[in-house]
């Protein structure tokens, strides 16, 4: 079953986005396996470098759109034996 990704407007938020799109994700849907934010131009490398490994989440793209950038999360399952998921790399 495919279905489209969420998309959360958070473009206002300049003061704790990250933990508010923690939020948003873990509050997600067991269903959804995909999430986009949109979010303020140029945080490209902030979000890069806010989300890491050891997540139930996944930064997979940032996409820049004609006022935000969007920015995409996929579902992953997480290792009983690499829970910080070390192997990745």
């Amino acid at each position: 079953m495919t279905m489209d990704p969420e998309l959360i407007d958070v473009q206002h938020v300049t003061c704790g986005l990250v933990p508010l799109m923690q939020t948003h994700l873990e509050g997600s849907d067991p269903d959804v396996e995909t999430v986009s934010f949109k979010v303020r131009q140029g945080i490209q490398t902030e979000l890069w470098n806010s989300f890491g490994t050891g997540s139930r989440w996944r930064l997979t793209e940032i996409t820049s759109d004609l006022f935000f950038d969007v920015a995409t999360f996929v579902r992953v399952e997480v290792s009983e034996l690499d829970p910080l998921g070390l192997t990745d790399f």
